[in-house]
């Protein structure tokens, strides 16, 4: 939904929510071409099939693409999260450090909320 003409201010909060998808789309759309196109190697050392490497980075990439817009936002959000969900167990059942997956579950779902909550009917 875009911004509604007549409420002063409202496209005053639009911008950093766009700019904030726009960061975190590219940040974890770029992590996964780079996993897509370099990580054979490290997911083969942990003796799993590289298809699903394939797979889990193209679905990060197409979220991350749905994630940069508005109109497709909560699309690309839900499947972020579903990946993220998916690495922070693999991770974790690995042994691995999940700090920075924890940071980047945690800033899509407060951009996707922050979008739905200021773009609600009735919201400021």
């Amino acid at each position: 939904m875009e911004s509604r003409p007549g409420r002063p201010g409202s496209a005053l909060f639009e911008w950093p929510l766009d700019l904030g998808r726009a960061a975190v789309g590219a940040l974890l759309g770029l992590g996964a071409a780079a996993f897509l196109l370099h990580g054979r190697h490290a997911f083969a050392a942990f003796h799993r099939p590289d298809g699903a490497r394939v797979g889990l980075a193209l679905c990060e990439i197409a979220g991350a693409v749905l994630f940069v817009f508005r109109a497709t936002e909560l699309a690309g959000a839900a499947v972020l999260l579903a990946v993220l969900g998916w690495a922070l167990g693999f991770h974790f059942a690995l042994a691995l450090d999940t700090r920075l997956l924890w940071i980047d579950l945690a800033a899509v779902a407060l951009l996707a909320a922050a979008g739905r909550v200021r773009r609600r009917p009735g919201a400021a």
